[in-house]
């Protein structure tokens, strides 16, 4: 029951505060302007001068009630308001009941700032942005759920923090004190877990008892967010649909294509959403799993018809809103299908990728976000994953505003922001006694986003005095924040520019904190390199391999090189450390937090120090492929071995310090290693795996294969052959030269062959076959011999077999150039005489000949003349035993 005072409060009537100072509000006041109301009730009374001040304070929507007899001008933008002292009143005016809400927390905030009333005021404020606010994962770090991706229930045993009410309360009212008026809640398929749906009874996935909790605990969390202005996104991905529903017709949990009963199902269950939670939005992943040519259909056909029926179940014509992402789906032509049938409906795009890369966008990127905002409906960026940051602390105002500005000037009005930790909400990577919690440790993250997303516009040297009373508050001392502040902005710039530069992709299959194999660095396109990575989202530049082919042909750069910005950033990040040692001495609050702070920027030196020792060794391994100079090579060599020095280093420091670097613990992670649960989530796994390619790069080095001779094939003699028969018809003979085909049903010809296989009769397959299933090859020898096979690398999966590890050899490299096909690399491998088999599963290969048992085989790199623009195979430098 509320008290009396409550509720005198919300009559209409003057309640006293103190013996002198009265707040008025509305008898109707909605929930969202009483809990602003209650709010500055409770600083007026905790402020001791207000007992001798005379003073009323009214609050209400602009025309309301409480305002009767004045006629005052409000802000006249959405969740807007107008602060402004008439003699001894006090008007708080909201253009709505969210900007009634601002103006009462905005006045406490004065209030608790001056110890007193403010004795002149009359300022107005509103949003820039529309739709500001976080995401949260309900999702984790490891695929649970029947092997599906994205896909999990809500349980307690899944997410104890959905169910944990003074967290949620504690998180809500930091959003609100960060203006935030969004929360965005990413699921596979979350209608199992938050309706019941007895059209399907099949369909139910957890026991009745576990349903109506989640139920009240939804309802619960909405309400909450709802008086503090924020308003709760579901999103679902498509086609996904209930794991027990799938179990019982036998059909799969995704679907790529539409079905008429994947169509109803999927109808029915946002119906069902629409028509329990009216005030909930639905946010709308339509592809990966669907193709993107059934976006628009599936958009068109089944979601906005369901909301459509959830709408008719209310009773009402009043749209609810749809956010639509532009992710893997057809979204320019979804839209346009669209906005004749549905008016509410928004859209959402990645800014930078999965990671934070550069303050703008161009190329592409840019391209998609212009043509979102043009047509005409509200547009929201999502700053998605933040791959590249990961685990670090991270808080740099100016990177944000500038990113804010950027945003603006291309029309876009949302923010969608992802958390530092994504897949491990709610607590951060770092090794403590208790977790941390990311609102507490990432607080500035949060902060300087809600910050520009509110009013980008902001002079400069005002937001470089805001940032550093912030960083005082929290410290201790103005000159320790401002140092601190200064520290955050120099190195925030580390990995947002490095990885553009040699980075694989800004996915979150790309762990940056991990550092690159050298194999990425100097043959990114063998990873599957992204090209919107370095095109879209970051300024104009040069990748590795431009960079050393201008170098090397004394031609000019253009924009930023990879060398000199993994200098630049090396620098920062030095920078960074003198300024956070520099603070120590004025931390006098929250030192243990200092502490941590500074060894992150620690860390990100190390690991900044390392980048740029091993992007100059991998430039001078990719001269060699230009120069042929081995003193390429050994110049490369020093610098790689302090690139691992750096690393153990980084090692040894981030051991006490962290858990774990990245919180994908999947496969969805491959760079620089392929993840999965435990593997290759700590620095200390990735350390043996860069002292093993730095052996192999020495022994190389240090072995005599290397040739520093341009011409390395002259007077090198054939190789005396041995005659084959294929006895299982599964491959065809034909003479080693330039101009062969190397398939039996694929254009790939021979460009260029060392001369040591001038002799050979070789064996080719069909390439299809060996992609689809491989291809078991059967034949004969008349006598023991030393079989050569050429193994090439791909990104494509299964086109290429792969060189077994054991009793094979490399003896060619670059033995054989092929016209747009990457060059072959020649493994040797002894056989008796008489039958033998060659199965090396899926994957592509081809014969290259039978050499005699007797011959010596000394391996060399072999610089062929292929097609022009051709790049020699230089990525065994690194790899072997």
């Amino acid at each position: 029951m509320r008290s009396i005072l409550t509720a005198l409060l919300f009559s209409g009537v003057a309640v006293h505060c103190h013996a002198a100072v009265v707040i008025q509000g509305n008898a109707s006041a909605s929930p969202r302007e009483q809990f602003g109301i209650t709010r500055l009730k409770a600083v007026v009374a905790q402020t001791a001068a207000l007992r001798n001040e005379q003073a009323a304070i009214l609050a209400g929507v602009a025309g309301s009630a409480v305002f009767s007899g004045r006629s005052e001008a409000a802000s006249p933008s959405p969740e807007g308001f107008r602060l402004k002292r008439s003699g001894s009143n006090i008007l708080i005016i909201g253009n709505d009941t969210t900007g009634v809400l601002y103006g009462c927390l905005e006045l406490a905030r004065r209030i608790s700032a001056g110890g007193a009333l403010p004795a002149a005021l009359d300022t107005e404020d509103h949003p820039r942005f529309v739709l500001r606010g976080p995401a949260i994962g309900m999702q984790k770090t490891t695929i649970t759920y029947d092997g599906a991706i994205y896909d999990y229930r809500y349980t307690p045993e899944e997410f104890p923090f959905f169910y944990d009410r003074d967290h949620w309360t504690r998180y809500l009212d930091f959003l609100l004190e960060n203006r935030m008026n969004t929360l965005y809640l990413w699921n596979g398929h979350p209608f199992t877990s938050l309706l019941k749906l007895p059209k399907y009874p099949e369909a139910q996935e957890l026991t009745d008892q576990q349903l109506e909790q989640n139920i009240q605990m939804f309802r619960w969390l909405t309400q909450e967010a709802d008086k503090r202005g924020i308003w709760v996104i579901q999103l679902c991905y498509n086609i996904h649909i209930s794991h027990a529903l799938a179990k019982a017709r036998g059909i799969g949990f995704h679907h790529s294509s539409p079905t008429p009963f994947t169509s109803e199902y999927m109808r029915y269950c946002v119906s069902e959403f629409i028509s329990n939670y009216p005030n909930v939005g639905l946010m709308l992943t339509l592809g990966e799993a669907l193709a993107p040519r059934f976006g628009p259909e599936w958009l068109t056909q089944t979601i906005i018809p369901g909301v459509k029926d959830g709408m008719r179940k209310l009773g009402t014509t009043k749209e609810p809103p749809i956010i639509v992402r532009a992710h893997a789906t057809e979204i320019e032509k979804a839209m346009n299908q669209a906005k004749p049938l549905y008016g509410n409906i928004y859209t959402m795009h990645k800014w930078n990728g999965e990671s934070l890369t550069w303050t703008g966008v161009r190329g592409e990127v840019r391209r998609l976000h212009e043509s979102l905002v043009n047509l005409g409906t509200t547009h929201i960026s999502n700053i998605h994953i933040l791959a590249n940051l990961e685990p670090f602390r991270w808080g740099s105002p100016e990177f944000v505003q500038q990113a804010m500005l950027s945003q603006q000037k291309l029309g876009i009005r949302g923010l969608h922001l992802y958390p530092l930790r994504y897949w491990d909400w709610p607590v951060t990577a770092d090794r403590t006694a208790v977790p941390l919690k990311q609102i507490d440790r990432d607080w500035i993250w949060y902060a300087t986003w809600a910050r520009y997303a509110w009013n980008p516009q902001r002079p400069p040297e005002e937001e470089r005095a805001y940032w550093s009373s912030r960083l005082a508050e929290i410290y201790g001392s103005r000159e320790a924040g401002t140092k601190i502040l200064d520290a955050y902005q120099a190195y925030g710039v580390c990995a947002p520019r490095l990885l553009p530069r040699i980075g694989i992709t800004e996915g979150n299959r790309q762990a940056l904190s991990l550092g690159m194999l050298m194999t990425q660095l100097i043959n990114p396109q063998r990873y599957n390199a992204f090209p919107l990575l370095w095109l879209g989202d970051a300024p104009e530049g040069e990748r590795l391999a431009e960079y050393v082919e201008k170098e090397f042909k004394h031609q000019p750069h253009v924009g930023e090189t990879p060398v000199g910005v993994a200098d630049e950033v090396r620098a920062a990040a030095e920078k960074a450390l003198t300024l956070i040692e520099a603070a120590g001495p004025g931390v006098t609050r929250n030192r243990e937090e200092y502490l941590r702070l500074a060894n992150d920027i620690r860390a990100v030196r190390l690991l900044m120090r390392y980048y740029d020792a091993k992007t100059r060794a991998a430039a001078l391994v990719l001269r060699y492929g230009l120069s042929r100079d081995t003193n390429d090579l050994k110049q490369a060599l020093p610098l790689l071995e302090q690139s691992v020095a750096e690393f153990r280093a980084l090692t040894a420091l981030t051991e006490q310090t962290y858990r774990e670097a990245c919180s994908v613990h999947s496969g969805s992670r491959r760079i620089p290693m392929l993840g999965g649960p435990g593997l290759y989530t700590h620095w200390r796994d990735m350390l043996p795996l860069y002292e093993q390619e730095l052996a192999v790069f020495r022994r190389h080095i240090q072995s005599g294969v290397l040739s520093s001779q341009s011409d390395s094939n002259a007077a090198r003699p054939a190789w005396p052959a041995v005659s084959a028969k294929v006895t299982n018809g599964k491959g065809e003979a034909f003479q080693i030269a330039p101009g062969a085909k190397l398939f039996s049903d694929a254009p790939a010809a021979a460009a260029a062959v060392a001369p040591e296989l001038a002799n050979m009769t070789g064996i080719r397959i069909a390439a299809q076959e060996a992609r689809d299933k491989g291809v078991k090859l059967e034949f004969e020898l008349p006598e023991p011999a030393q079989i050569l096979v050429g193994f090439f690398r791909t990104s494509s999966r299964n086109a290429a077999a792969n060189p077994p590890k054991d009793e094979w050899e490399p003896v060619l490299f670059n033995g054989v150039t092929a016209t747009g096909h990457p060059a072959f690399t020649v493994y040797s491998h002894a056989l008796p005489a008489g039958k033998s088999d060659l199965d090396f599963g899926r994957g592509a290969y081809v014969v290259l000949g039978f050499v005699k048992r007797t011959e010596t085989l000394v391996p060399r790199m072999v610089f062929t003349a292929g097609a022009p623009g051709d790049r020699p195979d230089l990525d065994w430098l690194f790899e072997g035993k």
